[in-house]
Formats: C-alpha cells, sequence, structure tokens
C-alpha cells in the first residue's frame, strides 16, 4: 500500500473585494463564509485586515466602490481550488486575487 504525503503547507495572501451595499452583519458574515472555507480545507488564518470601504478607478458590477479585505493564511495547495471556486460564486464578492507567497 503506496502511502501519501501529507500536502505542503503555504502562506497565502487573499484581497477581496465585497458590495460596497452590504450591512456590517452580512460583511461579517461573509468573511467569516470566506475563513471557513479555508479552514474546513485544512487551513489557519494567520490575520484579516479590514481596509475599509475604497472607490475603484471604473465600474465593477455596476459599483464604483467596494469593501476591500486583506486576508493572510497557511494552507495546502489543493485547498486553493475550493476557495477559488468559492470566491467566484458568492455574490458578495466583486473581486478576489489569491497570491501564494514566498517562504523566507
Amino acid at each position: 500500500m503506496l502511502i501519501q504525503p501529507a500536502p505542503r503547507i503555504r502562506p497565502y495572501e487573499l484581497m477581496v473585494v465585497l458590495d460596497p451595499d452590504l450591512s456590517p452583519e452580512q460583511l461579517d458574515q461573509t468573511i467569516e463564509r470566506i475563513k471557513g472555507v479555508i479552514t474546513s480545507n485544512g487551513g489557519q488564518i494567520q490575520e484579516v485586515i479590514p481596509w475599509g470601504r475604497r472607490r475603484f478607478c471604473y465600474p465593477i458590477r455596476k459599483k464604483m466602490e467596494g469593501h476591500y479585505v486583506l486576508m493572510r493564511a497557511e494552507m495546502p495547495a489543493p485547498a486553493t481550488a475550493s476557495l477559488e471556486r468559492t470566491l467566484r460564486i458568492t455574490e458578495e464578492v466583486l473581486r478576489h486575487l489569491l497570491v501564494r507567497l514566498d517562504e523566507d
């Protein structure tokens, strides 16, 4: 029987732009849902930094501003596919960018 090695845990940074029409409760629920996807796939949240509401240079889905949230987490590489899929289908997420950080 061949034993598969555990997936390597890597550091990631996630920037999420959320709908500006969300109430503070909805904003918190959406952030918690994203954090839940990371932790349920074997990841750990390092920090969550809300940048607040910022104006766009051009409209995104007919909106001119959005709530920016920066998250730093460590997770296995296969977990990123599940996270990306969830972010794409979540209506409150206008844009997102997931970047793997160097392991210095």
